[in-house]
């Protein structure tokens, strides 16, 4: 799956980079974890939210399911699912279990009939016995390519029951002025902030909103700049130093923003950057490298994509848990035999950040 995140923004080439990411690590044992070989295969994505108990559920977007040959170790080339779920214990991240939805289809979340549509699903947040996973709808243009696709301007939200994972209902959110919101969540005593891209012809912008005590059907209050308003006509972004993809995670009492260097296909973008702010709506400032993906076939380095931080897997070394997506080696490397491929060009990598390192200014 290639990101609407990430099409929104392919004319701006991101070069800031300061070398601070010589003391990141790939987090290998962590990594280990995606390489499965039931149930959820590969995937994009990777979105995490922490739900009841020490459960965090893991979103992905195209996947591939129950489809591991194990003496080849290969999978299709072409996914069966359009998205994908897997709950992980937080305690014990080994113990793992792909969620299905009620009609037992390998596409966990799924609206209607028309094939031409789908979600691909971002971040989200618990409040009380529900789950609420913001959603990408995506179309297909039926251009031929990896990217004949484009979003649909609309927010979806998907309601999981916490109790049983397999009930899923969807609610359409009202207009939000083409910003697609729901890619980081972050909670701010009673308030939960929601944060949106929206593309500005030459990258992309990253706005904020806000709903009081995790209730999606409050009245929604977007930062305008100088304080909240109920009006999003109103609303003001928060930043635009980047083309790709972002993340917003609270560290201590900073407020840090990932973002991705501009890669459409091999060889380009290796950097993951940071920037820091004292606020969730910024003003967010020192980007700095904090990762040169390392990852490489054949001497060639891949399309990667969606850095996302998972706070809640905390090692207790003051190292922030991130991952990324790669998606194949482009038209560098051939990675699509006979119609097998190995799937590890279509996995997760994880790496630990310091937190010294974010906090670089």
């Amino acid at each position: 799956m290639v990101r609407i995140l990430i099409i929104l923004g392919l004319l701006v080439v991101s070069t800031n980079a300061s070398g601070q990411y010589r003391d990141t690590y790939k987090d290998i044992q962590f990594t280990e974890l995606f390489r499965r070989s039931e149930g959820l295969i590969a995937g994009d994505g990777g979105y995490s939210i922490p739900v009841k108990g020490s459960k965090v559920i893991w979103l992905f977007g195209d996947s591939y399911i129950d489809c591991f040959h194990s003496d080849t170790k290969t999978v299709p080339c072409l996914f069966q699912a359009r998205n994908a779920a897997l709950v992980m214990d937080i305690e014990n991240p080994g113990k793992q279990s792909t969620l299905k939805n009620y009609k037992g289809t390998p596409t966990y979340f799924h609206l209607g009939g028309d094939r031409k549509y789908w979600f691909w699903p971002s971040s989200g947040f618990i409040h009380g016995d529900t789950i609420y996973v913001f959603q990408s709808r995506i179309m297909s243009t039926g251009e031929p390519g990896m990217w004949g696709f484009e979003g649909v301007d609309s927010n979806y939200v998907a309601k999981i029951n916490a109790n049983d994972l397999s009930d899923i209902t969807y609610s359409l959110l009202p207009g939000s002025d083409g910003i697609n919101f729901g890619i980081s969540i972050i909670r701010q005593g009673r308030f939960t902030l929601i944060f949106g891209i929206k593309s500005n012809g030459f990258g992309n912008n990253v706005y904020v909103a806000r709903i009081r005590n995790g209730d999606i059907r409050s009245r929604w209050e977007y930062y305008n700049g100088e304080g909240w308003s109920g009006n999003i006509k109103e609303i003001s972004k928060i930043f635009d130093d980047f083309t790709s993809s972002f993340s917003v995670c609270r560290i201590r009492n900073k407020y840090v923003m990932l973002t991705t260097e501009f890669s459409v296909d091999c060889d380009q973008g290796k950097n993951i950057f940071a920037s820091v702010s004292d606020n969730p709506y910024g003003p967010f400032t020192g980007k700095h490298s904090v990762w040169l993906v390392d990852d490489t076939l054949n001497g060639h380095s891949p399309f990667f994509y969606i850095a996302l931080a998972h706070p809640e897997f905390n090692n207790r070394k003051e190292e922030l848990l991130v991952t990324y997506s790669i998606n194949g080696y482009g038209k560098c490397v051939e990675t699509c035999i006979n119609g097998r491929m190995d799937p590890d060009v279509y996995r997760l990598k994880a790496i630990r950040i310091p937190f010294k390192i974010l906090f670089v200014q």
